[in-house]
């Protein structure tokens, strides 16, 4: 496990894989979107996916009460989450609606979050909100999260941004040197594109699963690690893709050789900025 966080640390930002969507069952991690930097420290925080179903009254005002009543909620609560935001699938999918998702500085603050929220919130929170959004907490999936890249410029706050989740394991004979040589050449090429005016707006996180993908129960298993691209909008999004896809990208192709990837894009709304 060691050696493959090592490795996973390093990772290639962008995937080379096909772009295959898929509904997943997996945690993202966020950094402040107004705090622009050049790259982000790996920082290890943990980032906590949850399976939501919308109800009967769902529209953008119940959205917005249920997200201020959580906000409230969390403001007076002994065990704050770091942040949260919720991401809506670009492809329709049966499981879910939306997945929210709660930022822990550590595995013992989430525990002891849920545990005060069971106790003092959830039946009134459920009694008022229930036809708006239903969550299960059946179906919680908690990564640990590491900032890989970060944007150079301020993202507008009101979002929505752009999420694209990446599934992947080495392929077969690939070792960590691979993957070095990987990540070596996507710094090269994002460093080129900078300066040409791309990838300013993008950010990238690591997301170790705390539990067997393969047992879990999510929409996606057997995978190693999850990478976690974002965008302040579409039309960055789809600016910096068509830089990647060039044909001749040598970093893109060895990318390709190396991982092999599942991929889910998604809508991504904040609900609360990530505290630094």
């Amino acid at each position: 496990m060691k050696k493959l966080l090592l490795l996973a640390l390093s990772l290639t930002v962008f995937t080379g894989c096909a772009e295959k969507n898929v509904e997943v069952a997996e945690e993202v991690a966020s950094i402040k979107m107004a705090a622009p930097a050049e790259t982000a420290a790996p920082a290890s925080r943990f980032s906590e996916y949850m399976w939501c179903k919308g109800g009967p009254d769902l529209n953008p005002e119940t959205y917005a009460a249920l997200t201020a009543a959580w906000n409230e909620i969390d403001a007076r609560s002994t065990n704050k989450a770091s942040g949260a935001f919720t991401i809506v699938p670009k492809v329709k999918t049966d499981l879910y609606d939306r997945m929210w998702v709660n930022i822990w500085p550590s595995v013992e603050a989430r525990d002891a979050g849920w545990a005060e929220w069971v106790e003092q919130d959830a039946e009134a929170f459920a009694a008022n909100f229930n036809s708006t959004l239903v969550c299960d907490p059946e179906k919680r999936f908690l990564f640990e999260s590491f900032a890989v890249n970060a944007p150079t410029q301020q993202w507008d706050p009101a979002g929505p941004f752009q999420a694209t989740y990446n599934f992947c394991s080495l392929k077969e004979g690939k070792t960590q040197e691979d993957g070095a040589a990987a990540a070596a050449s996507f710094s090269e090429w994002l460093e080129l594109s900078r300066a040409e005016g791309l990838g300013n707006n993008y950010m990238s996180h690591l997301l170790m699963p705390t539990f067997d993908p393969e047992t879990a129960g999510g929409s996606v298993g057997g995978y190693q690690f999850v990478r976690g691209d974002f965008w302040a909008n579409a039309e960055e999004q789809a600016a910096d893709m068509a830089a990647w896809m060039t044909e001749g990208n040598a970093a893109r192709e060895m990318s390709e050789a190396t991982y092999g990837c599942q991929v889910g894009n998604f809508d991504l709304y904040p609900v609360k900025d990530l505290e630094i």
